[in-house]
């Protein structure tokens, strides 16, 4: 089974009320990748304050970005297993890196809780991809009616 395939027909395995938590991830995802942008010399503080993190600088100009269009194709549910893939590094790097160093301001301390959900829900969406409502689902078939020759 791929990335782009579910494990069973029209993805019934997936109860409907997790398309709602999809679109809340996406929505997330998208106003983390605005804020980003809005608070782009912070963002930048962080990368030029961690040795680690140094390394990475190329990705502050592209992890807005990322967000921001990782999170439109989860909220319509478009290669939903491939961009929960992308957006899972990310967020564990927030948790590590900026929301558990100990000099965080009390509003990144808020954010915390917030990134821990982000994660398991990127996971979930990981495993169990679009779901029924989703455009994935749309646009491509079950894996089990591409073994029956349909």
């Amino acid at each position: 089974m791929s990335l782009l395939h579910q494990s069973s027909i029209s993805g019934r395995n997936i109860p409907k009320w997790v398309v709602i938590l999809r679109i809340v991830l996406g929505i997330c995802l998208i106003y983390k990748g605005i804020d980003f942008i809005i608070h782009f010399d912070q963002l930048e503080a962080y990368f030029a304050g961690s040795k680690t993190l140094q390394s990475l600088s190329w990705m502050i100009k592209i992890l807005p970005w990322i967000h921001i269009i990782g999170g439109a194709a989860i909220l319509v549910g478009l290669l939903t297993r491939f961009m929960a893939l992308i957006q899972i590094p990310i967020i564990i790097g927030a948790i590590v890196f900026v929301n558990m160093n100990t000099d965080a301001s009390k509003i990144n301390q808020a954010e915390l809780p917030l990134s821990f959900l982000m994660l398991v829900l990127v996971i979930v969406f990981f495993i169990e991809g679009g779901g029924y409502l989703s455009l994935d689902n749309m646009i491509r078939r079950p894996t089990n009616s591409i073994a029956k020759g349909k």
